[in-house]
């Protein structure tokens, strides 16, 4: 049951990214910095603690916490938690690519980590142009959606989920390499071509007032 409700929060969660990832930046910012704190609760817990990743009480209590902390940082500090919320995507883009590939754990972190610096900097110097959330949340969506797929087709265990679940979609063939790049691009026009552009829509001064 416990792997049933994950995956499919994964599902929804990653359509949710994938298909209007730039309309919850504006909307519901909070909401997404909830999941990404979720998933980065879920993480902490089961390192240092050595709790199964989502498998125990422990391990959802602190994973709610730092979901409410970062999600109230991000309705308090728009600005901050903007360019915050994209320093986790990357990371967990750049270390479950990495993984994937087959690198070594500090090579994924150091490149996690790398990723993550040069995300929350282009957020910050470009103030968030509509392309670089609409580029970010639709391949992050994508691979939280198959990652969701992967774990009700008992594929996948819950706790590979903890890298943004890019590297398990690597790994796993590549045929869903393939159909995470498929989605990806699909993500990415479909939220192109919905995504109202101009001064009136708030690009690029007005998603993050100064």
């Amino acid at each position: 049951m416990n792997e049933t409700v994950i995956g499919v929060l994964a599902i929804l969660v990653g359509l949710l990214a994938c298909l209007a990832g730039y309309a919850v930046f504006r909307v519901v910012l909070p909401i997404l910095g909830f999941f990404v704190g979720l998933g980065l609760g879920a993480q902490l817990a089961a390192a240092p603690f050595g709790e199964p990743y989502l498998g125990s009480v422990l391990s959802w209590v602190i994973a709610i916490l730092v979901g409410l902390l970062v999600a109230t940082i991000a309705f308090v500090w728009w600005y901050v938690s903007v360019a915050l919320t994209i320093a986790g995507l990357g990371y967990a883009i750049g270390y479950g690519g990495a993984a994937g590939l087959g690198t070594d754990a500090t090579v994924a972190v150091v490149a996690g980590v790398a990723l993550a610096v040069l995300f929350a900097l282009v957020a910050l110097l470009l103030r968030v142009p509509i392309f670089v959330v609409i580029l970010i949340t639709a391949f992050w969506g994508a691979s939280a959606l198959l990652g969701g797929l992967l774990i009700l087709m008992n594929r996948i265990q819950p706790d590979q989920l903890r890298n943004g679940s890019v590297d398990v979609v690597i790994q796993s063939s590549p045929i869903w390499l393939a159909a995470w790049v498929v989605l990806g691009i699909i993500g990415v026009l479909v939220q192109w071509f919905t995504t109202p552009r101009g001064p009136a829509a708030g690009e690029p001064e007005a998603v993050l007032p100064a």
